[in-house]
């Protein structure tokens, strides 16, 4: 795995034959969220269709975090391969995924017999380097929490009333740019 640095928590990435392993060290939220984003389109634009999302030592996720699994989930919805797991959520973080509709976007593991060989493969390749990201501009940040919120907006309609302020807020923030 090689990690990805933020603020708030690193994001470790590898990629094991016809899965790319995403795992989240520390909060998933805003400050990680981008880079999760950029490494999947990356991965997208390589022909890759499935994502394991790692929360094992991932305490807790922000919206800007789940909106980001659930554009994935949403660019993938018609590719016939393509699929976002998320393994070793805790309860908390499952319940928060729930609660937004993500469960019907994302393939949650609740006893953990996902991807059971892989994780074996994970845990001998933590220790790889990759060179550091450029970071994001705060109108690219501003974006990329839009485009979150959005999605989890397009991922369940009643998340509309949830987030409505919120992307007000945002629309004229990028407006005032």
């Amino acid at each position: 795995m090689t990690p990805v640095n933020s603020n708030d928590g690193d994001i470790l990435v590898s990629c094991f034959d016809n899965v790319d392993w995403i795992r989240v060290e520390g909060k998933g939220s805003f400050q990680n969220s981008g880079k999760v984003k950029e490494f999947t389109r990356q991965s997208f634009d390589k022909g890759h269709r499935n994502f394991v999302i790692d929360l094992e030592n991932c305490p807790a996720v922000d919206s800007t975090f789940m909106g980001t699994l659930a554009s994935m989930a949403l660019k993938l919805r018609y590719e016939p391969e393509g699929r976002v797991d998320v393994i070793n959520a805790t309860g908390r973080t499952r319940d928060a995924m729930t609660s937004l509709g993500l469960h019907c976007l994302l393939e949650m593991d609740d006893d953990g017999s996902a991807w059971k060989d892989e994780r074996e493969l994970v845990a001998l390749n933590l220790g790889k380097p990759l060179p550091p990201h450029d970071d994001l501009s705060k109108r690219e940040e501003t974006a990329n929490v839009l485009a979150a919120h959005e999605a989890l907006v397009e991922a369940n309609n009643d998340n509309f009333s949830r987030f409505k302020d919120v992307l007000e807020y945002l629309k004229d923030d990028l407006d005032g740019d």
